[in-house]
């Protein structure tokens, strides 16, 4: 059985009601006709009038039949400029998001996250069971605002993504970046996921003016997060609160380090934790003048896949392992390294990698870190699954890292229905198109607006018309 962990919280709230004489109140449910609750209902328009369905789905927003809305829940799919025609007994049929894999153990998509530089730390606690939502907005100091959910930004056509702020001259979390810890499963303080080799995979794309000559800065990965082992004192649980933490250095370059609990170190010389060749030695003797292979600083959106096998019985088979847009990365940490982690207490057998650390901020304590202006990241698509993912392959047929083979959602193709159960689906254009399935080989070409796919198999496809494109899934 897969294990799943969409989370459905029940709560109400209406903001921004202002002056609207009108309202307007439905029920959101699945193709199954179930009622989805926790699913967001926005006024395109305004995202500050916004309300979320309750246990049974239902929902009343302030509104008239003239309003067009945002609706969208976690793990189905988005509906925009969704058309009211009724105020009262509205019935909105979401289907499964299409991005969604099946085979995954956890998937965070943001598309059903509310868009808007608004966003707060209290509706992301609510959105996923985390623990703290660090540069999310609190509702009081705007200068702890450094996330926004993108609606214009995303390796996903027509869906959304986490955008990150780095501020001029600020450095750590407590002034840069994000940083949060999703558990996957249950809550942050009763996580009782347990996995011991699991892969992560996640998009991550930097803005235009982003800084790769500064020292570096966290990226995110995979970690424990202190699992309450029953007749341990806390300190002991702790010991499970470890970080497989992974950073973006000179040029673009990937270094990789663990955080553990006894401080260890994983190597005396820090070029070994880098991955890629050594491009150029400005001096060794400080880590910020090392030049490596520049992953990052090609401009797009860049895959990074990183695999963690735990070593709990002491038998060599630790891993720690990455790959950039789909190509090979290094074995850059193995048994003899995790053999150095002895939590307290002796329970090396209780170790387990069950969060996910949404961590993207600069480091450091001086100028070498320090932006000398405002830089982003945008981050979508996060999975977790006990085999390789290798998402990279489903939309470069190639295998050439840096380039943008993902449109951002405002060059998207629309198309109709999509998905579709009889495989024949109709785009806006009456141009000539492509279809290529997800290893990126040719499977149909023509022109017209018509697409018939009915004598192909089930799946996933992209089809690209006029320097635009989409996915779309025959089921």
């Amino acid at each position: 059985m897969i294990k799943r962990c969409f989370l459905s919280i029940s709560y109400l709230s209406i903001l921004s009601l202002g002056s609207w004489a009108q309202s307007i109140s439905g029920t959101v449910v699945n193709n199954s006709n179930l009622p989805i609750a926790n699913a967001l209902i926005m006024l395109e328009d305004n995202n500050a009038i916004f309300t979320k369905t309750n246990s049974t789905g239902n929902f009343t927003i302030a509104g008239t039949v003239n309003s067009k809305l945002f609706v969208s829940a976690l793990g189905f799919e988005t509906k925009k400029g969704l058309n009211i025609t009724s105020t009262t007994a509205n019935k909105i049929t979401l289907g499964v998001d299409p991005i969604i894999d099946l085979g995954d153990v956890y998937h965070i998509s943001f598309d059903h996250m509310r868009p808007g530089p608004s966003y707060t730390e209290t509706e992301l606690k609510k959105d996923f069971p985390t623990a703290n939502g660090i540069g999310f907005y609190d509702g009081a100091d705007p200068t702890t605002d450094r996330a926004m959910i993108d609606n214009k930004v995303s390796v996903d056509p027509n869906g959304q993504s986490l955008r990150i702020r780095f501020p001029q001259g600020q450095l750590k979390t407590s002034s840069s970046g994000v940083d949060t810890r999703l558990p996957l499963a249950k809550t942050f303080k009763d996580n009782d996921f347990d996995g011991e080799d699991l892969y992560l995979s996640y998009w991550i794309k930097f803005s235009d003016n982003f800084e790769f000559d500064k020292c570096g800065g966290k990226l995110p990965s995979l970690g424990g997060s202190n699992k309450a082992i029953p007749g341990l004192s806390d300190t002991e649980n702790r010991a499970n609160g470890w970080k497989g933490r992974i950073m973006w250095r000179n040029t673009g370059s990937i270094q990789f380090y663990m955080e553990l609990l006894h401080d260890n170190d994983n190597f005396e010389n820090d070029s070994e934790r880098f991955w890629g060749k050594l491009e150029k030695t400005v001096g060794t003797s400080n880590i910020c003048n090392n030049q490596f292979t520049s992953y990052l600083a090609e401009p797009g959106w860049h895959n990074i896949e990183l695999h963690y096998k735990l070593d709990r019985g002491l038998k060599g088979e630790g891993v720690f392992e990455g790959w950039v847009d789909g190509g090979k990365g290094y074995k850059i940490i193995d048994a003899e390294v995790f053999g150095f982690y002895r939590p307290l207490g002796g329970l090396y057998d209780k170790l387990t990698t069950n969060a996910i650390l949404i961590s993207a901020f600069l480091g450091g304590s001086d100028d070498y870190y320090r932006p000398s202006q405002d830089t982003y990241a945008w981050v979508d698509e996060f999975r977790v699954s006990r085999n390789r993912i290798n998402e990279w392959s489903k939309y470069s047929s190639s295998g050439v890292t840096g380039v943008d083979k993902i449109e951002d959602n405002t060059n998207a193709l629309n198309v109709f229905p999509n998905p579709s159960n009889g495989g024949v689906f109709t785009k806006e254009n009456k141009s000539s198109f492509t279809v290529l399935n997800s290893l990126g080989a040719l499977v149909l070409e023509g022109n017209g607006q018509r697409i018939d796919l009915s004598g192909i198999e089930n799946g996933l496809y992209f089809l690209k018309s006029e320097g635009k494109s989409q996915k779309i899934i025959k089921q």
